[in-house]
């Protein structure tokens, strides 16, 4: 992909169509000889085909896309990007108003370094009791006082000793996926502040993202749903379905090969959640699974599913809801140390700045506009007066 054309895309905020430029190989000279019926068919939203055109308009004015004056000492040429540079550095001095991304009132909490006190047990009574948990299941009670107690000592160790695979971890620490309420009491000792944001934020929140979405895309068209949302669990429910749709794809550097490899749609939708019908083989499905776990597998309708489970090395955490298993899924992330998967890794860093409030660690240093954009209208609409 032609990094400027990919750059100019972002900074307009169509890194959704990204691919579609790709594919059809158009590079920085081709871009400005796009015409109507080109763009009509590389982007078929109308909105945003407009802004593109308005944005080659304003490049190939007076010819100055192929002419870049001279400005600041430089050169003139007939270079695309020193065009691009002098029109961004022209902008950033015209520029009168401030940022319009919003500063958080609060803090991110930063997960690189925990400040985890020290452990109160001698390292020989944390050994005895890992050893124990691996073994036994209950009593219950017993087994939730271990696994509180040996927590601290257990996150370090997940968070040092790299070579481990998830699979290992699990085996190492099994009460954390097969006892429930595990995966909670860790990420609530560790992230304490963040432990009940979801449940918090989420039923004050989920409206304005449906109202959000509706404006944004065609999300019916593209989950292919044609139903009602009669109750507040069935848009609750949709609205979690509908969170990949938001935000571009991910994208990730193929080894060896030139240029990123992109993912489509129906990727970050599925390395989110995985809808499967009613009757599905579980075991079997868990079998054949060879997608990047954690993911969130959902058996029935997309607003009314009748299981949910988060599925990790082939197992699976029974949540019993779609949005208890979109925070179990998340929490899954920072007990194992695990990195996001690329192709949903935009709707994750929304869903961890966002919801739970935690910062440097996971996701993206510097968000995609499309996560800044959603943050800014969540913002502004939880600020605006309600009306009577």
């Amino acid at each position: 992909m032609d990094p400027i054309v990919e750059e100019k895309l972002s900074e307009l905020g169509l890194e959704r169509f990204i691919p579609v430029f790709e594919e059809n190989e158009i590079d920085r000279e081709t871009f400005l000889l796009l015409d109507d019926e080109t763009m009509k068919e590389l982007i078929k939203p109308v909105g945003p085909r407009l802004k593109l055109k308005k944005e080659l308009q304003s490049l190939v004015k007076d010819e100055q896309a192929w002419f870049a004056p001279a400005i600041g000492g430089h050169d003139s040429s007939g270079f695309l990007e020193n065009r691009l540079r002098n029109v961004r550095r022209r902008d950033s001095h015209k520029a009168s108003k401030p940022p319009t991304v919003m500063v958080p009132k609060s803090p991110l909490v930063s997960t690189v370094d925990l400040d985890l006190p020290e452990d109160e047990l001698a390292d020989s009574d944390i050994a005895a009791m890992t050893t124990w948990l691996k073994f036994h299941t209950s009593p219950t009670q017993q087994v939730e006082e271990m696994m509180r107690k040996t927590c601290r000592a257990r996150a370090t160790l997940i968070r040092t000793e790299n070579e481990k695979t998830v699979a290992e971890i699990i085996k190492e620490y099994p009460r954390l996926i097969d006892v429930p309420g595990m995966i909670e009491q860790d990420f609530r000792i560790l992230f304490p502040t963040s432990s009940d944001s979801l449940f918090m934020k989420w039923p004050v929140t989920y409206e304005s993202i449906l109202t959000y979405a509706d404006k944004q895309i065609s999300w019916r068209e593209i989950l292919n749903f044609s139903g009602k949302l009669d109750t507040d669990e069935q848009k609750s429910n949709m609205t979690v379905h509908l969170l990949p749709l938001l935000f571009p794809p991910g994208m990730k550097r193929k080894d060896g090969k030139k240029g990123p490899k992109h993912a489509s749609t129906e990727d970050a939708c599925t390395s989110f959640i995985q809808v499967e019908k009613v009757g599905v083989n579980i075991p079997a499905f868990l079998e054949a699974v060879k997608k990047c776990q954690p993911f969130i597998l959902a058996v029935g309708q997309l607003e009314s599913p009748e299981q949910v489970f988060v599925v990790v090395e082939r197992q699976t955490v029974d949540c019993g809801s779609l949005l208890k298993g979109l925070d179990i899924c998340f929490k899954l992330f920072y007990i194992l140390d695990m990195t996001y998967p690329w192709e949903c890794i935009n709707l994750w860093d929304f869903v961890q700045k966002f919801i739970y409030g935690l910062g440097a660690g996971k996701g993206r240093h510097k968000s995609v506009p499309s996560v800044s954009l959603l943050i800014n209208f969540l913002t502004s609409a939880a600020t605006e007066p309600s009306k009577e």
